[in-house]
């Protein structure tokens, strides 16, 4: 699926340090697997000025429930440099920053070529990258890189089979990326490998298996699914959605933690409230350690809100007690 540092209180100061132990779990899940001990997640993509910063930390109030990570939006066509103060901002509520890094033009045809593996891969745009790695190492704090998410998928330029792009095409393009930053300083950045959940597209879960670059450069994997797709036009349960998909994140990742990292359910086909009780239950039970909630309503799509009812919002929020 497809934005000034402010300085702080004593008390705001307390609460960011009480929050950020949570956070340095995190950056200890995101290197030491998925088993039972390890601390679990909670995270949002919101909609909203600055990234949809402010927007995360207004729903995680309304919650109850503290953030890990709040993730955000960039398309490389946009040319804008790594939002530092963003970043800052999102450290001094005592959350982890995470960036999904779109090598496209989102007014484009999906097909465009201008940003495609193989061209990022022989370096074309190295100035970029090499940019933002070193806004990366001066940040100098635990953060996560989403680079080309949803490659199995068919509607993104970067996607194995749009364009003439192969598997190797996009490990390349990843590593390429990856490199970079580790060349830059930017060591403590984690790399999210995410793929599409394909509950409905038969073999595209092989596609992103031939898409891993290997556990040298992968932290966390990422799974992205919707209740319904983009629009919302059938029902699934947790299971359907994300069962297969988490079987073979198990398998190919090799103990890497495994994260939902874009979900939502829209509300007019089912009991919205009832699939968020489901989708964390469910998840309680499996290897998933992590779930970013797509708190957005989009032109087109379903309204993926958390607060799209009372209901669901009070859903969410005794669902979030045990997680």
């Amino acid at each position: 699926m497809t934005h000034m540092r402010t300085g702080s209180g004593r008390t705001a100061k307390t609460v960011a340090a009480v929050i950020f132990t949570t956070v340095l779990a995190v950056t200890a899940a995101a290197c030491g697997g998925s088993g039972p001990d390890v601390p679990r997640v909670f995270g949002l993509s919101s909609e909203g000025p600055e990234s949809g910063v402010d927007t995360a930390l207004a729903t995680a109030q309304t919650l109850d429930r503290p953030l890990d990570v709040i993730n955000f939006f960039e398309a490389w066509a946009w040319e804008q440099p790594l939002d530092v103060d963003v970043l800052h901002k999102i450290d001094d509520a005592g959350v982890m920053p995470a960036v999904t890094w779109e090598p496209w033009n989102p007014q484009n045809d999906p097909t465009a070529t201008e940003f495609r593996p193989s061209r990022i891969a022989a370096g074309e745009f190295d100035d970029y990258i090499r940019s933002w790695a070193t806004a990366a190492a001066q940040f100098g704090k635990p953060m996560q890189i989403r680079f080309g998410h949803e490659m199995n998928g068919t509607w993104y330029p970067w996607a194995v089979g749009v364009g003439g792009n192969t598997a190797a095409d996009f490990v390349s393009a990843y590593r390429h990326v990856h490199d970079i930053f580790m060349s830059s300083g930017a060591t403590k950045v984690q790399w999210v490998w995410s793929f599409d959940s394909s509950s409905r597209r038969d073999g595209a879960l092989d596609t992103a298996a031939s898409t891993y670059p290997g556990d040298t450069y992968v932290d966390v994997i990422g799974i992205d699914g919707y209740n319904g797709g983009a629009a919302g036009e059938f029902w699934q349960s947790p299971q359907d959605l994300f069962g297969r998909a988490i079987d073979m994140a198990d398998r190919v990742g090799n103990g890497k933690p495994v994260w939902i990292y874009e979900t939502g359910s829209g509300d007019t086909l089912g009991d919205k409230a009832q699939w968020i009780r489901d989708l964390f239950s469910y998840l309680s039970s499996t290897s998933v350690r992590g779930v970013l909630w797509f708190d957005f309503s989009k032109a087109g799509e379903a309204n993926w809100l958390l607060d799209s009812s009372d209901d669901t919002l009070q859903a969410a929020k005794d669902a979030l007690t045990s997680w």
